[in-house]
């Protein structure tokens, strides 16, 4: 009686080996994938949600008048952001113009004291008295009053100089600008421009 070698019973148990690493293969890999996937759309939905909250973080200008008949002007501004409040003594602001080729600025932070402003208070809440001092965070949805001290001649606010306030503006016939900066990146340019000269007028 022969003896005959089933050679394809052990091709087929190999194959079904083979198979099943495969699968092994296939379903550690899919895991890992699916798991760096995950991954990845948290940390994407983390940075739109960050890049959301930056993007709705800003200062929108309501309005401007002449403060005095000098050199100071009256802004209201709102602050806007999806729950994120800045602190005050951070917030910077430019205020410049430029004449016969000259570019004259003056600047500093909002929670500046300033001479000429009432109580020496730069910003205050709409509805708020300027005798209870400067908020220390801006708040999302208030309105703020802003005091900035322009000037009458030239110079620099390193120098001691006064500059772009509304009575030079005016006479001059230029345009100022005044920019607020957010710690955080976002900011704010308004173009001051003077039509009609007095206390209480606007400032467009």
């Amino acid at each position: 009686m022969s003896e005959e070698s089933d050679v394809f019973a052990q091709v087929g148990i190999g194959a079904i080996i083979v198979f099943i690493g495969m699968l092994l293969a296939v379903t550690s890999s899919a895991y890992v994938m699916l798991n760096q996937l995950e991954r990845l759309a948290q940390s994407t939905e983390k940075t739109v949600h960050v890049a959301t909250n930056e993007a709705h973080t800003q200062i929108i200008f309501v309005g401007g008048w002449i403060d005095d008949d000098f050199d100071d002007y009256l802004f209201m501004v709102e602050y806007q952001s999806l729950g994120k409040e800045v602190i005050t003594s951070e917030v910077g602001f430019v205020l410049w113009c430029e004449h016969n080729d000259v570019i004259n600025r003056r600047y500093g932070y909002l929670g500046d004291d300033l001479l000429s402003a009432p109580d020496r208070t730069t910003i205050w809440p709409v509805g708020d008295d300027p005798e209870d001092g400067i908020p220390e965070t801006l708040e999302s949805g208030n309105r703020y009053f802003i005091i900035a001290d322009g000037g009458r001649g030239g110079g620099n606010a390193g120098t001691g100089g006064n500059i772009c306030g509304p009575e030079f503006i005016h006479q001059n016939g230029i345009s100022a600008y005044y920019s607020i900066y957010l710690p955080n990146g976002g900011h704010m340019t308004q173009e001051l421009k003077i039509t009609t000269y007095g206390v209480g007028e606007s400032v467009t």
